[in-house]
C-alpha cells in the first residue's frame, strides 16, 4: 500500500538510498523517459531519497515500478500521477508517494494520511491544510526571488536614499551651472505663485518638465531649494575647489602672491592671487576676495592679507612665500613702509616685482600724453566714441560699414587702465575710416539736429593729414606692444621669459627707427590719403613766410638769386616726408625706447637676468638667484653646481640651442633635487598681477548693482567657483552629497 507521509519540516536524518537506488536500477530497470513531456527528468538521483528546498519534489521515474498485490490485483505507482500533481513526489527506498509542500510546510503533526484507500489525491489536492503548505511555498519562492520582508524594506530604503542623492546631484550641477556661469541664484519674489522665481528654482522647474523623478522630489513640500541650503551648496563646491588648491600647495611647500585693489559698488575689494608650481608646471590661481574698505593704508592691507591666510588655514609659518607682485602705487610698492617691505619683515626672501604689465601700460600712456600730436589723435577718438555713443548713429554707422563690406567694429572709450584699448581705437578708426566719413558728411548735409556743429568738428578733425599720419604711426607701434602685453599677462610666462620679450621688443623698435622702416609705412599714409582725397603737407606749408619764386619768372635764367624756395613737386614730396619722418615717426619711436628702457632698466630686471642664467643652467650669472633662495630651500651650492653641469651638457649632447621646455623634460626630482627644488622656486616668481586684474572683470559681474546685499562670503565663494572653472568642471558631485549630508537632514542621504 502506498501512503503519503506529512512531515512539519525536511528532515536531515533521511538516510543515504544511493546504494538501493543502484540496486532497483539494476534489478528493476531503472530508466529516465525524456520522451515522456512534462515530466521531472533530472539526469541523476541525488544522495537524498526525497528532495528538499533546494531540489524541489523527487520524482524519479522507473522502466518498472514495483507491484505489490492489493486485493486480487497487483498493483504499482504509475508515473503519470507526475503530470497531474506537481506537488507529488516518489521514496525509491521505501516505495512510497509523498506530499511535498505538505512534509516541507505543514505545521501540524499527526499520523500519515492513506492518500490511495481514504481520501486520493485529488481530495488532498483542495485539502485546506494543503492549500496552505501551498501557499507557503510560493511564499518562499517569492521570498527568494525578492528577498525576505527585512530585506526587502532595507532594499526599499537604499532605493530612497539613491533617489535623495540623483536629485540632490542635479541641484548641485544647478548651483554649479549659475556660479560659472555668474548668474544670480535668487529672485525678488520666490512665492509658488510668481512669475520669476529666480534662476534657482525656475531651472528646477525646467528640469521638472522632463525628468518625472525629480519632479516628484521638486514637488514635496521639502525640496531642497530654499536659501539656506543654496549657501550650504555653494560654500561645499567652493570648499572642495579651495581644497584642491591648497592640497597643492601643501605638496610644494612654497608659493607667491598677488594682490590688487578695485571698487565694486561702494567697496574697495581686495584680489588675492598665489602663483606655485605643480611638478614644473606654473599655476596662477584666485583665492578670495577681501573687503579692505575699512582702510586702504599698507598696514590694514597686510592685516587682511594674513588674517585671510588664516582663514583658509594657511600656515605661513610651514608655507613660505618667496615672491610678491603688485601695482606701482606708493602703498603697495613702498620700500620703506609698504605692503612690500612689510610682507618682507616676515618673509625675507619674498622678493617684490613690479607687474611688468602695469610697468608697459605706463610707458603707453606716457608716450601717448607726452607727444602732443598723440595726445590729439587720442582726444579726436574719444569724441568720435562719444559722438557714436548715440543710438541713431551708431545704427547708421553700422548700416553704412554694411554696405561698404566692412567688418563692424567701433571705437572704445579711452581709458587708461584698460590695456588694450588705444591699440583697437586705431586699428578700429583706420579700418573704418571711409565709413566714419561717409556718415559724418551725411550727417552734415541733413542738418538733422545741433549735433552736427559736433560732427563739423570731428570730420575737420580726422581729415587733417596730421591725424591720418600720426594714427597710422600709431597704429603700427601699439602692436608691437600689444604682442609684449599679452606676453606679460600670460600666466605660464616666467621671468626670465619675460625679460627676453623685453629686450626684443625694445630691439625692434630700435631697429624701426630707420629711413627704410618709415618710407613703408609712409606708402600706407599715402595709399589712405588718396582714397579719401587728403592732402598730405606740412604745417609751413602755404605759409606766407615761405617765399616761394614766382611763377614769371620760371621761364628766366637768373642772375641772382631771390630768397625763394624750389617748388618742384619731388622736392615737395621729400620735403613733407622728410618733416613728418622727423616731427613725428622718430619723436614717437625715440620716446618709446627711451620709455621702455626707464621702466624696465638693468637694475630693476637684475634679478630676471639671474633667473634667466639659471634658465640657462649658467652656474656663472645666476649666482644671484641662487643666493638668494639657497638657504631657504637648503640647498648645497656644490650639489647643485655639479646637477647643473650634468644637465647642461646632457641637453648640449642632444642639440645645441635648447630652451626651457628641454630642461623641464630632463629633470627629474630624484636625480637633481636640488635643480629640480630651484627651478621650481624660478618659475613661481611672478612677473604681473595680471590674474588679479582678470578677477576684477569677473567681480563686476557676480556683485553688481542688481546683487549689491550679497554678503562678503557668498561673493568669494561665487567668485572662485566663476574664476577657477577649470577646477570648478572637475568638482566631485558625490563627495559635496556626503559632506551635505553629515549634517542632520531632513531626507535620508546616507
Amino acid at each position: 500500500m502506498l501512503t503519503i507521509f506529512n512531515i512539519k519540516k525536511p528532515s536531515s536524518s533521511v538516510p543515504n538510498v544511493s546504494t538501493a537506488v543502484d540496486d532497483l536500477s539494476q534489478s528493476k530497470g531503472l530508466e529516465k523517459d525524456i520522451n515522456d513531456p512534462g515530466l521531472d527528468v533530472s539526469s541523476d538521483v541525488n544522495d537524498l531519497d526525497l528532495g528538499d528546498l533546494a531540489s524541489g519534489p523527487r520524482r524519479p521515474i522507473l522502466k518498472n515500478f514495483p507491484k505489490k498485490k492489493i486485493g486480487s490485483q497487483n498493483r504499482s505507482f504509475s508515473a503519470g500521477f507526475y503530470k497531474d500533481f506537481e506537488w507529488l513526489e516518489y521514496s525509491i527506498n521505501k516505495d512510497s508517494t509523498f506530499c511535498y509542500v505538505c512534509r516541507m510546510f505543514s505545521s501540524e503533526s499527526g499520523n500519515a494520511e492513506d492518500t490511495f484507500t481514504k481520501i486520493g489525491l485529488k481530495s488532498h489536492a483542495s485539502a485546506t491544510n494543503h492549500l496552505v503548505c501551498l501557499s507557503r511555498l510560493n511564499e518562499y519562492k517569492c521570498s527568494k526571488k525578492n528577498g525576505s520582508v527585512l530585506s526587502q524594506l532595507s532594499s526599499q530604503h537604499q532605493q530612497q536614499i539613491t533617489k535623495n542623492r540623483n536629485y540632490l546631484t542635479h541641484l548641485i550641477d544647478i548651483a554649479l551651472y549659475l556660479a560659472k556661469q555668474g548668474i544670480s541664484f535668487r529672485g525678488h519674489d520666490e512665492k509658488y505663485d510668481s512669475n520669476n522665481q529666480g534662476n534657482f528654482k525656475e531651472i528646477c522647474k525646467l528640469f521638472s518638465k522632463y525628468d518625472n523623478e525629480f519632479e516628484e522630489m521638486y514637488l514635496k513640500k521639502i525640496n531642497l531649494t530654499s536659501w539656506a541650503i543654496q549657501e550650504d551648496l555653494i560654500k561645499l563646491c567652493a570648499d572642495q575647489v579651495k581644497g584642491i588648491i591648497l592640497n597643492e600647495l601643501a605638496d610644494v611647500g612654497f608659493f607667491s602672491i598677488m594682490c590688487d585693489e578695485a571698487r565694486c559698488f561702494r567697496e574697495e575689494q581686495l584680489s588675492i592671487c598665489v602663483r606655485y608650481v605643480v611638478g614644473l608646471e606654473v599655476h596662477e590661481r584666485f583665492m578670495g576676495f577681501v573687503n579692505v574698505s575699512g582702510g586702504q593704508d599698507a598696514s590694514s592691507i597686510v592685516a587682511a592679507i594674513n588674517n585671510f591666510f588664516t582663514l583658509q588655514q594657511i600656515d605661513t609659518k610651514t608655507l613660505s612665500i618667496i615672491a610678491q607682485s603688485y601695482d606701482g602705487a606708493s602703498v603697495m610698492s613702498g620700500k620703506l613702509n609698504g605692503v612690500q617691505a612689510k610682507i618682507k619683515e616676515i618673509h625675507p626672501c619674498a622678493i617684490y616685482t613690479h607687474c611688468m604689465a602695469h610697468r608697459l601700460n605706463l610707458v603707453v600712456v606716457d608716450f601717448c600724453k607726452n607727444i602732443k600730436s598723440a595726445r590729439n589723435v587720442f582726444n579726436v577718438l574719444e569724441a568720435v566714441y562719444v559722438h557714436f555713443s548715440h543710438p541713431s548713429n551708431n545704427l547708421k554707422l553700422s548700416e553704412i560699414q554694411a554696405n561698404l563690406g566692412l567688418k563692424k567694429g567701433n571705437i572704445l572709450k579711452v581709458c587708461d587702465t584698460r590695456w588694450v584699448c588705444r591699440y583697437k581705437n586705431c586699428e578700429a578708426m583706420l579700418k573704418n575710416y571711409t565709413a566714419i566719413v561717409t556718415f559724418l558728411n551725411s550727417e552734415i548735409d541733413d542738418q538733422a539736429d545741433k549735433d552736427v556743429t559736433r560732427a563739423i568738428g570731428i570730420l575737420s578733425s580726422i581729415q587733417k593729414c596730421d591725424f591720418i599720419i600720426v594714427i597710422t604711426i600709431l597704429k603700427e607701434v601699439l602692436c608691437i606692444i600689444n604682442v609684449l602685453s599679452n606676453s606679460l599677462q600670460n600666466k605660464s610666462s616666467t621671468l626670465g621669459f619675460s625679460k627676453n620679450v623685453i629686450f626684443g621688443v625694445i630691439k625692434t623698435f630700435e631697429s624701426l627707427r630707420s629711413e627704410g622702416e618709415f618710407k613703408k609705412i609712409w606708402e600706407k599714409i599715402k595709399i589712405l590719403a588718396e582714397e579719401n582725397g587728403i592732402c598730405i603737407q606740412t604745417p609751413l606749408t602755404g605759409s606766407k613766410r615761405r617765399r616761394r619764386e614766382l611763377n614769371k619768372l620760371h621761364d628766366y635764367v637768373l642772375t641772382t638769386t631771390t630768397s625763394a624756395e624750389n617748388a618742384s613737386y619731388s622736392s615737395l614730396e621729400n620735403e613733407v616726408e622728410n618733416y613728418w619722418k622727423i616731427s613725428a615717426y622718430f619723436v614717437i619711436m625715440d620716446s618709446v625706447v627711451s620709455n621702455l628702457k626707464y621702466r624696465f632698466s638693468d637694475e630693476s630686471l637684475a634679478m630676471a637676468n639671474s633667473v634667466d642664467s639659471f634658465c640657462k643652467l649658467d652656474t656663472t650669472n645666476s649666482m644671484k638667484f641662487i643666493d638668494h633662495y639657497k638657504d631657504l630651500l637648503h640647498i648645497s651650492k656644490s650639489s647643485l653646481q655639479a646637477e647643473m653641469k650634468v644637465v647642461l651638457n646632457l641637453l648640449k649632447s642632444k642639440k645645441k640651442d635648447f630652451n626651457l621646455n628641454d630642461v623641464k623634460e630632463v629633470i627629474e626630482k630624484q636625480t637633481y633635487p636640488n635643480l629640480y627644488k630651484l627651478f621650481q622656486v624660478a618659475l613661481s616668481i611672478p612677473i604681473s598681477s595680471a590674474t588679479c586684474e582678470r578677477s576684477f572683470s569677473s567681480m563686476r559681474r557676480i556683485k553688481n548693482w542688481l546683487r549689491s546685499s550679497m554678503a562678503q562670503d557668498r561673493f568669494t565663494f561665487l567668485s572662485i567657483l566663476n574664476i577657477e572653472r577649470d577646477i570648478t568642471n572637475k568638482v566631485n558631485v558625490d563627495d559635496i552629497v556626503n559632506k551635505f549630508a553629515e549634517k542632520d537632514r531632513k531626507i535620508m542621504l546616507i
